[in-house]
């Protein structure tokens, strides 16, 4: 099969392809979430939810850069190396992105944990992060959409863009796995934080749960109040952190 079929014209008169424009599409909505919490903590407007905030980068940033760096990127590689540019500083870009992600996350955690004398002193660290990336991210997904997308609709045919399109939804939804870090936590709060956790996911839905323990006493409380309903496999057994992978059956 030939090139893919066009449903309009985009950036220098190259036409936009369905996957092309699908995603297009996913950069807009990131792009949009990430400016309404932007905004909210930077007016420090009441609707600001850090925790939101940490979940949306978390849950949907991170995956859709691992997504593209898993199917996108290797599919436009040999397309830059005939008509362009290599992919190196997109790389770059994700490596920030995600070093920034986690920076974030830990601003977050820090805020929440803060004593109340300290939270504005946490919440502008917080804000000064998320503006920071903002601004990487806007010029990340600008950068793809004039110089990659443009490629990748011109010149890979239509069943190869959909597998790499299929390919980034498949690495979005195993990389998406929330983590629960439990670590900061008072001993009280854990388990009943964790079953909340476990009683909001889907069939076939799991997290990571972060420990400073084995958490086996926890293992035993599932085996009493959600025998046969849950998967739990070990995935690093300390001896500082222990990560357990913890399943809807």
């Amino acid at each position: 099969m030939g090139p893919a079929a066009r449903s309009c014209a985009g950036a220098g008169g190259t036409t936009m392809s369905r996957a092309g424009e699908a995603i297009r599409r996913h950069h807009g909505k990131i792009r949009a979430i990430l400016s309404q919490h932007v905004t909210a903590l930077r007016e420090g407007r009441a609707e600001a939810d850090p925790q939101a905030l940490a979940a949306f980068l978390q849950e949907d940033l991170l995956p859709h850069a691992v997504g593209e760096e898993k199917a996108l990127y290797p599919a436009v590689d040999p397309l830059i190396k005939a008509y362009g540019k290599a992919t190196a500083t997109m790389s770059v870009d994700h490596e920030f992105i995600e070093g920034s992600i986690r920076r974030i996350v830990q601003a977050v955690q820090e805020w929440a944990q803060a004593e109340e004398a300290e939270k504005a002193t946490r919440f502008a660290t917080l804000r000064d992060l998320a503006l920071q990336l903002e601004a990487v991210l806007t010029l990340h997904l600008e950068k793809e959409e004039r110089v990659y997308l443009p490629l990748f609709e011109e010149h890979l045919p239509e069943e190869e863009q959909e597998r790499v399109l299929h390919a980034m939804h498949e690495a979005h939804g195993h990389e998406s796995e929330q983590a629960l870090d439990v670590r900061a936590l008072p001993p009280r709060e854990r388990h009943p934080l964790i079953m909340r956790t476990f009683d909001a996911l889907k069939p076939g839905q799991s997290f990571i749960l972060v420990n400073d323990h084995d958490p086996k006493p926890l293992y035993y409380q599932f085996q009493f109040e959600r025998a046969g309903e849950f998967t739990w496999e070990y995935l690093e057994e300390g001896p500082e952190v222990w990560r357990v992978r913890i399943g809807r059956a």
